[in-house]
C-alpha cells in the first residue's frame, strides 16, 4: 500500500470512529451519569388523570378524586393506589440519559412514533394541560421513550411497555366476591335446568337434595365449582346502576349460599356479544361487574345430571352351559 492509500485508510478509520461516537455511543452512556428529569419539575401531586393506550383499541382511563384514584366511567370504582402510585414514580423518574437518538428517523423503528407506538401514556395535569409519552420497544434496562413534541429518544430505566397495562383489571383490586369455603354450609343454584339444593351434613360431607331412587350424588363435581364460587374475580366493573341490557331482572342463574351466619345471593345476567363475559351482581356490593365465562359458566349450564355419578350398567348373566347328552347304555 503506497503512502497516499495509507493516509486515505487512516482518514476512513477516523471517520468511522467519529460516526460511532455520534450515533452509537449515546446508547451506552454510563448508567451512573445523571440526566435531567424528562418531565421537568412535574410531581405526582400535579397529575390528576392517566390514560394508557396500546396501538389498537385497548385503553384504560383513571382519574384522581381527592387522594383516591378511580375508574371514571364506572361510578367511581376505586383503583388500587398501590399499583398506580409506583407506576407514576417510574414515569416521573425517566431522565434524559441515556440518550438514544436526537433525530426523528428512528421513531418508527423504536416504536415511539405518534402513529406507531407500543404504548402511549397521557398525563392530565391539575391546570388542564397534558403530557404525552410514547413507550416503545425494549432496550437494555428499560424501554425506549419519547416525550411528544420532541425528537430525542431515551431509555426509561426500569419501565417497559408491558408495565403500561391496558386491561383495567391490572389497576384495581379485581376480587369481587370472597368467602371462606370451609364456612359454607348450604348452596342453591337456580338456572334454566331447574333448582338444585346442596347441604353439608354434620360430618362435613356434601349432599344433594331430591335424589331419586338409584341416583348417587358425586360430591367431587360439586366441590370443584364450590371452590370457584368462594372467590370470584371480575374482568372489569360496570358501575352502580343496573341497565336492561345487563339482564339482571331475568338472570341466567341465581346462586345463594349460606356461610356462617350470613346468606349471599349472586345474580348472573346476560352474556356479552363476544361470549367471553357475563354480568354479575351480589347484594353486598354496590357495583355491578363483568366476570369471565369460565368463572360462572358452570352455574348457568349445569343441570342435576352433572352432579350425579353414572348409573352402573347391569352386567348380563353368562348363558348357562348346555347339558351334555347321555348316550344310552348298550343292552348286553
Amino acid at each position: 500500500m503506497n503512502r497516499a492509500n495509507r493516509i486515505l485508510a487512516v482518514i476512513l478509520v477516523v471517520q468511522i470512529v467519529l460516526a460511532a461516537a455520534v450515533f452509537i455511543l449515546p446508547r451506552f452512556t454510563s448508567a451512573s451519569a445523571e440526566g435531567a428529569p424528562l418531565l421537568g419539575a412535574l410531581t405526582a401531586s400535579d397529575i390528576t388523570g392517566l390514560t394508557l393506550r396500546d396501538s389498537g383499541s385497548n385503553a384504560v382511563q383513571l382519574v384522581k378524586q381527592g387522594d383516591t384514584w378511580v375508574v371514571p366511567d364506572t361510578d367511581g370504582f376505586p383503583a388500587d393506589r398501590t399499583k398506580v402510585e409506583p407506576f407514576l414514580e417510574k414515569v416521573l423518574g425517566i431522565t434524559t440519559n441515556p440518550l438514544v437518538t436526537r433525530t426523528s428517523a428512528g421513531h418508527k423503528r423504536l416504536q415511539v412514533a405518534e402513529d406507531d407506538f407500543a404504548r402511549r401514556v397521557d398525563l392530565t395535569l391539575a391546570d388542564g394541560s397534558t403530557r404525552t409519552l410514547f413507550l416503545g420497544a425494549a432496550s437494555t434496562g428499560g424501554g425506549y421513550v419519547r416525550l411528544n413534541g420532541q425528537d430525542d429518544v431515551y431509555v426509561a430505566r426500569g419501565l417497559y411497555n408491558y408495565d403500561v397495562g391496558v386491561n383495567i383489571g391490572l389497576w384495581i383490586d379485581a376480587t369481587y366476591f370472597k368467602v371462606d369455603q370451609n364456612q359454607i354450609t348450604r348452596a342453591t343454584i337456580e338456572n334454566a335446568n331447574g333448582t338444585l339444593e346442596f347441604e353439608k351434613d354434620a360430618s362435613g360431607n356434601w349432599t344433594m337434595k331430591g335424589l331419586a331412587a338409584g341416583e348417587t350424588f358425586n360430591a367431587d363435581h360439586f366441590t370443584t365449582i364450590l371452590t370457584r364460587l368462594s372467590s370470584i374475580s371480575m374482568v372489569r366493573p360496570l358501575g352502580k346502576v343496573g341497565k336492561p341490557e345487563y339482564g339482571l331482572d331475568q338472570p341466567t342463574a341465581v346462586v345463594t349460599i349460606a356461610a356462617g351466619d350470613k346468606t349471599y345471593t349472586l345474580r348472573i345476567g346476560a352474556k356479552d356479544e363476544s361470549g367471553n363475559t357475563y354480568v354479575l351482581s351480589w347484594m353486598d356490593s354496590p357495583y355491578i361487574v363483568r366476570v369471565s365465562s369460565f368463572t360462572v359458566g358452570d352455574f348457568i349450564d349445569r343441570g342435576r345430571d352433572a352432579y350425579l355419578s353414572p348409573t352402573p350398567t347391569p352386567t348380563a348373566a353368562p348363558a348357562a352351559s348346555p347339558t351334555p347328552e347321555t348316550s344310552p347304555t348298550p343292552t348286553p
